[in-house]
């Protein structure tokens, strides 16, 4: 007969020992039949244990089970649950979970984020990784898991270098120093890390208590040990987060037009990137007093946060979050393509505290870690060095809605140039259309040109030869259309291959890695691994210019 193993598997969250009372780190949660609540000293340990029932309403679909079936059934259930708040020490209490409805228990907002990750980052065998969970922080905010029933290295997982928010990993994980190790001679356990932990943990009163304490002992050492360490390099910055009371200063006093701390730009929502490259004009909603404005597709960074240095420094984000700002099919401002978007997620902001990179994108923070702002910068540099030999007229700015189309009937007088701006292309993955590019060069590259005085112009820029290149590659409808544009412009060519070179085109500054907030530059890169992935070379160009007058600002890094 099998051994009885002394330690049993639970969930633990962390949470900083902020509150007097060890029931203030819990929520009230209806439909809750609590069968013990109370203070108890476990191992000499102040804790507090709640143990219940959690009772569910009838789910929705009963009726339709009922109009189909006749059948009347009580299907109303309940959950089991347990948990135990355990005060560690003076700067941490942890939760420890059993049973789903538990975590319904705990106030969100309390926890600390990133307690599991940073146990599995230390521990979990990096030759043996099975899960990881993340994110993209770019427009699209792709989820993705990936998994290897028989664990891989970190190689075998399709990570970004920088610009990817892992939030979960599972794997065998050395648990040396808790109770399962000594028990079991070092056996590895698959742990699963994120937000919480679920792990191996003592029975015995002594036993628990000291695993716990292990536990966050191990999550507070040196990450510069951890052999998964690269993947938490960028980090969301939690509410609770001592540092957020000065990135929102910071940030309240660049949206004053104080800019001593870091840049604003704009950043394009994740909610209207199917709205890329049709909207003729936007429509903001009031500022306090300002009235409600329609701001052409060209707008600057100042000219959408102007109204707020007139706004009480206290209140610029709380007015910033309930301010809307819509793209419009027309140029008035009257046919919203989307409802209003909150302006706080087309705002971008980045600045430096203590040494650490902190960035404002779609409306949260994250923390950039130096290595990766550092590792992305230099392969950026890189990038950017490969030049088109494509040239270009100076690009003198008309002050005109249509500047950016005239510029392109400008570069299309010179021998072999064709002119493409404003005319979309539609297939069935676009039924709205969009630009295969503005510019079709002499040796049939792709030129999608842009003036770059703000952070809108770069990741819009970046999006729309994102989208021209997978539709190019993928629907044979684009490269049909794209044949045909060409031979209405220019009835002695013919474009027979599918181009294999994207040139981005920008005035109002030179390419420059200086010149790019840090997620701009992973969007880049981004766009360089996938565009090499379709065949396509990336190449860069800078076009002359004449800077803006004054009131036509040239707008911030992107």
């Amino acid at each position: 007969m099998a051994r009885a193993i002394p330690s049993g598997a639970a969930t633990v969250y962390r949470l900083p020992n902020t509150q007097e009372n060890l029931s203030e780190y819990l929520k009230k949660v209806e439909g809750v039949d609590l069968r013990y609540h109370g203070e108890l000293l476990i191992a000499g340990t102040r804790t507090l244990v709640l143990a219940g029932v959690r009772s569910s309403r009838e789910p929705n679909w009963v009726r339709h089970l009922t109009g189909v079936t006749d059948l009347e059934l009580n299907l109303v259930g309940s959950s089991p649950f347990a948990l135990i708040v355990v005060e560690i020490d003076d700067e941490w209490v942890c939760a420890v979970t059993w049973g789903a409805s538990s975590r319904f228990m705990l106030d969100e907002l309390l926890l600390d984020d990133d307690f599991g990750l940073n146990f599995g980052i230390r521990r979990i065998d990096p030759d043996k990784v099975r899960v990881i969970r993340s994110n993209l922080l770019d427009v699209s905010a792709r989820g993705m898991e990936v998994s290897f029933p028989s664990g891989s290295s970190l190689s075998g997982f399709p990570l970004e270098p920088a610009g990817e928010l892992v939030t979960g990993i599972e794997g065998p994980a050395d648990l040396a120093g808790l109770t399962y190790d000594t028990a079991t001679d070092g056996r590895t356990w698959n742990i699963r890390a994120g937000r919480a932990l679920n792990i191996q943990l003592g029975r015995t009163p002594e036993t628990f208590i000291a695993d716990l304490r292990k536990i966050c002992a191990i999550v507070d050492e040196d990450v510069a040990g951890a052999p998964l360490r690269h993947i938490v390099e960028i980090r969301p910055v939690s509410s609770n987060d001592p540092v957020m009371p000065d990135l929102e200063n910071r940030f309240a006093a660049a949206l004053g037009g104080d800019d001593q701390f870091g840049p604003l730009g704009v950043c394009w929502p994740s909610s209207a990137i199917r709205e890329i490259g049709q909207a003729q004009s936007f429509a903001s909603s009031r500022v306090c007093r300002a009235a409600a404005r329609v701001l052409e597709p060209g707008f600057e960074i100042q000219e959408l946060v102007g109204p707020f240095a007139d706004v009480d420094p206290s209140r610029r984000l709380e007015v910033l979050r309930k301010a809307g700002l819509a793209p419009c099919e027309d140029e008035l401002g009257a046919e919203p393509l989307t409802r209003p978007i909150s302006m706080i997620k087309w705002v971008a902001f980045q600045t430096v505290v203590e040494g650490k990179t902190y960035a404002l994108h779609q409306g949260k923070w994250y923390e950039i870690g130096e290595g990766a702002v550092a590792r992305v910068k230099e392969q950026v540099r890189a990038l950017l060095e490969n030049k088109s030999s494509l040239t270009f007229p100076v690009w003198i700015p008309t002050g005109e809605r249509d500047d950016e189309h005239r510029f392109a009937e400008k570069v299309a007088k010179q021998p072999g140039y064709l002119c493409m701006d404003r005319g979309l292309a539609y297939t069935p993955m676009h039924l709205r259309g969009f630009e295969i590019c503005d510019i079709f060069g002499p040796g049939d590259e792709i030129v999608h040109i842009k003036w770059l005085g703000r952070a809108t112009a770069a990741s819009h820029l970046y999006t729309q030869a994102q989208v021209s290149a997978w539709a190019q590659y993928f629907e044979p409808q684009a490269m049909q259309q794209l044949r045909s544009k060409v031979r209405v412009l220019d009835s002695t060519r013919d474009v027979t291959e599918r181009p294999t070179r994207v040139v981005l085109a920008i005035a109002g500054r030179a390419w420059h890695v200086d010149t790019l907030f840090t997620l701009s530059q992973v969007s880049l890169l981004r766009l360089s691994h996938e565009l090499r992935n379709l065949g396509i070379e990336l190449q860069f160009a800078d076009i002359p210019f004449i800077a803006k007058t004054k009131g036509k600002s040239a707008g911030n890094a992107a």
